[in-house]
């Protein structure tokens, strides 16, 4: 959204699934309200994780500027030690680091991005383009989405020939850990949700406490081509 915002020539083309987000809370900490004036450690000050949480805060009525004490790190894996040294109050965690908490015992789910209404609603991971190679290039732009989408449908069909493909790569070595993400994630979600309810649900929070300056429907109308997905939707079916 800030990238939009500052109107940089991407479009968004769809959305992949909900998930992979999960916020953690030490003790004393159990809703979103909860974090007023805590330590919240995030991998960068303009990364996702601080926009999601940020979203999430204006959502319950706070305001992310003033009300929470921002704690960055040099990656989310430096989030996550300041997390586990008990240096911060409370991550947002992207796995494979909220199976890791939980298999230390250490915190607590404040907030499921799979699970917990609204936020499960919506995309968490979505795909864009350059504005100018969607333009010039239709054609290698609806292949590529194309291998997105079956690739998301294999996810969700076979996780466990995933799992060992993770493995295989190293991108995750531990075949639990892996297969666990992928049963949990909703990886046909792109077939049935809009992607620009996401967009206008974030942009709304944002817009209201000056995180970007943008309409919604000004920054959905510049920012986003359905095109390729409502086409791939006719043609993916089975």
């Amino acid at each position: 959204m800030p990238t939009l915002d500052e109107g940089k020539p991407i479009a968004v083309l769809a959305g992949m699934h909900a998930g992979c987000y999960e916020l953690f809370g030490r003790e004393g900490i159990h809703t979103i309200r909860d974090l007023k004036g805590k330590r919240v450690a995030v991998s960068a000050i303009d990364d996702g994780d601080r926009i999601l949480v940020s979203s999430m805060v204006g959502y319950v009525g706070l305001d992310p500027r003033s009300d929470i004490n921002w704690v960055t790190g040099d990656s989310i894996w430096d989030a996550k030690r300041l997390f586990t040294e008990g240096k911060v109050d409370a991550i947002m965690a992207f796995v494979p680091v909220p199976q890791e908490l939980r298999a230390m015992k250490i915190g607590h789910v404040i907030v499921n991005t799979t699970q917990d209404s609204p936020w499960s609603q919506y995309f968490c991971c979505m795909i864009a383009a350059r504005r100018g190679f969607v333009q010039d290039y239709p054609i290698a732009t609806k292949r590529a989405l194309r291998a997105f989408f079956k690739a998301a449908d294999i996810c969700s069909n076979e996780p466990e020939r995933v799992a060992r493909f993770l493995v295989a790569k190293g991108y995750e070595p531990r075949y639990e850990i892996g297969l666990e993400v992928l049963k949990s994630l909703p990886y046909a979600r792109w077939r049935d949700a809009n992607p620009e309810d996401t967009l206008r649900f974030h942009a709304v929070r944002l817009h209201e406490f000056g995180m970007i300056k943008s309409e919604p429907n000004k920054l959905i109308a510049q920012g986003s081509d359905w095109r390729f997905l409502n086409q791939l939707k006719r043609e993916l079916k089975t």
